[in-house]
């Protein structure tokens, strides 16, 4: 038996729970989303993926409450969700206070977007909609034919179903195993979750953990957490800490807030230089801390790892770092500096800057980096970078470290803490595998998928799909095409864009059923008996397209939104819209 529904969204993680939500509150009631049926599928369930899933409490937000809140979830924030829950967050929670000012364990994230997809699938209910949550894992994804318009989606347990638009809500894309040494029973490819990490590890045995930003982190409090007390040693290329986040306010760019942005580089003659966006920063930082802000400022000299989080430390306690602010406050417009950035500069940012920018932008808390450092002083824990080779040498039944100038390190358990791959060719799925030998999907040369700016429908090699495709993307599997998109304040911004755009892709189609053009003919028909315009009641949530037609309000249509949806159309031909209106 096969299951259809209108919208297939695959992957319960914040893309996937935030995108069900945005659909539920915000897609307009009517004739052109009547009886809408949405699928949510997750095998894992809705508690928001590996990076929010039930684990260590040491695994703590590098983003404030108050910023997730405004960012995220619509009228279901996580401060609405916390006055209504407090016995789902207090067991997790040091604090007995859940405020703005407070880094959440994103555990307790995860029990919030649990409960906001529980949320979406009751307001769907009261609005006519329909969500399931269907814990089911997609593997493979078959294109609508000529005899059938619909996609057909087919899950491990051998489930069919069919969807006329599919959302791909992956998430982070774990890594397939390719090394010999990756297969020993005591090498952990994931380190999520951490209190499996705590469970099997023998309390005293050495560890080695392969990266240095924040997934390590999280490995090396989360075992001391659980008891660990063996030695553990974080190696990567660099071995570069993340900055410490000292506690800012919201900044609001001078010349750089998205509208303006946008108008400014829409239509311009030339691409932007990774020149032009230092400027750009270089000025709102210096507006932001009062005065003009030298490199050397915020990126430090090569030092010992000890010396570098005694300096941040220092510098984020009881103090502002504006600039920390103002990157912080790109998450609203770095797809639109990203997008508009000249070829040439966006492979030198990839291949030599991309570290920096990721050092300094995905700062942590300081009550982390105070951890670590106690950590790094008492001997527990070392950090090296100039990391060449990992192997298992199994005479001496241990991993060997190799790296550029130290001496190897030998550990007995060895953790990849290197996050996600952005290569859809490296990923260890199946679902991505099928899609790609089908030519549904293509790779982007940065990463994830390619897709289109505007709208986020994938674009498909050429000839896999028999017509126009009706399948999108959202969240880090669209890094390529937008660059940073981790934060849920980015999550919920592409999330807004897909259920504009899926609104007005509904209402196209409705008008082109065969009962559309009665339902118009009655509607006019009526209209002429009353001998008067219909009104509709605001009150009855009633769409665009019932009040387009009955009350004749063109007003109402956004002929910029069109042209981004029908590339016929331009927007010089609308410049004398409002004249028109005022004269006629």
């Amino acid at each position: 038996m096969v299951r259809d529904y209108t919208i297939a969204i695959i992957g319960g993680g914040a893309s996937g729970v935030g995108l069900a939500a945005k659909m539920v509150e915000s897609l307009p009631t009517g004739l052109s989303t009547a009886k809408v049926s949405i699928a949510l599928f997750d095998v894992r369930g809705f508690g928001g993926g590996a990076a929010y899933s039930s684990d260590a409490q040491s695994n703590l937000m590098n983003t404030l409450c108050g910023a997730i809140d405004r960012g995220f979830g619509g009228e279901f924030g996580i401060l609405k969700w916390a006055a209504e829950n407090p016995d789902k967050w207090k067991p997790l929670l040091a604090s007995s206070e859940f405020d703005a000012s407070i880094y959440l364990p994103r555990p307790v994230v995860g029990l919030y977007l649990s409960d906001l997809a529980a949320h979406a699938r009751q307001c769907a209910a009261e609005r006519q909609l329909r969500l399931d949550l269907l814990d089911e894992e997609v593997i493979d994804i078959s294109a609508p034919g000529l005899s059938n318009e619909n996609y057909g989606l087919r899950t491990r347990s051998g489930g069919c179903f069919e969807a006329r638009y599919i959302y791909l809500a992956l998430g982070h894309l774990e890594p397939a195993k390719t090394e010999e040494f990756q297969r020993h029973e005591h090498y952990y490819h994931s380190p999520y979750p951490i209190t499996r990490l705590t469970e099997e590890i023998p309390k005293e045995s050495s560890v080695g953990v392969i990266g240095t930003r924040l997934s390590a982190i999280d490995v090396c409090l989360g075992l001391v957490a659980g008891g660990h007390t063996g030695k553990l040693f974080c190696v990567s290329r660099r071995g570069r800490l993340p900055a410490v986040r000292a506690d800012h306010g919201r900044y609001q760019f001078r010349k750089l807030e998205r509208e303006e942005l946008d108008k400014r580089l829409f239509g311009a003659k030339r691409k932007l230089r990774l020149v032009d966006v230092v400027e750009m920063l270089g000025s709102e930082i210096e507006n932001a801390e009062g005065h003009r802000l030298e490199i050397g400022d915020v990126v430090n000299e090569p030092v010992s790892p000890v010396d570098y989080y005694e300096r941040e430390i220092a510098l984020a306690k009881d103090k502002a770092r504006p600039w920390q602010a103002v990157l912080y406050a790109t998450n609203r417009n770095i797809d639109l500096l990203w997008h508009h950035l000249e070829e040439e500069d966006k492979r030198i940012l990839m291949s030599e800057w991309l570290n920096d920018w990721l050092t300094y932008r995905a700062s942590i808390p300081r009550e982390n980096a105070e951890r670590l450092l106690a950590l790094m002083r008492s001997g527990q824990l070392t950090v090296a970078g100039g990391a060449r080779k990992f192997e298992y040498d199994a005479a001496s039944e241990a991993f060997r470290i190799t790296l550029a100038e130290e001496p190897c390190i030998c550990v007995e358990h060895l953790v990849s803490a290197t996050g996600s791959t952005s290569r859809l060719e490296d990923a260890d799925s199946a679902l991505m595998r099928n899609l790609l030998a089908k030519g549904l999907v293509v790779p982007h040369r940065y990463g994830g998928v390619d897709c289109e700016f505007e709208t986020g429908k994938v674009i498909a090699r050429e000839g896999a799909e028999e017509g126009d495709s009706r399948m999108f993307a959202l969240g880090p599997i669209t890094s390529g095409v937008y660059f940073f998109t981790t934060a849920l304040e980015i999550i919920e911004r592409q999330a807004t864009q897909r259920v504009w755009d899926l609104a007005f892709m509904l209402g196209d189609e409705w008008l082109e059923r065969p009962e559309a053009e009665a339902w118009v003919d009655a509607q006019q028909g009526e209209q002429g008996r009353r001998g008067e315009r219909a009104t509709v009641p605001h009150d009855d949530g009633a769409d665009l397209l019932e009040r387009v037609v009955q009350s004749d309000q063109m007003e109402l249509i956004d002929f910029k939104q069109l042209a981004l949806l029908n590339d016929q159309i331009r927007s010089e031909d609308f410049e004398t819209t409002d004249t028109v209106d005022e004269t006629g």
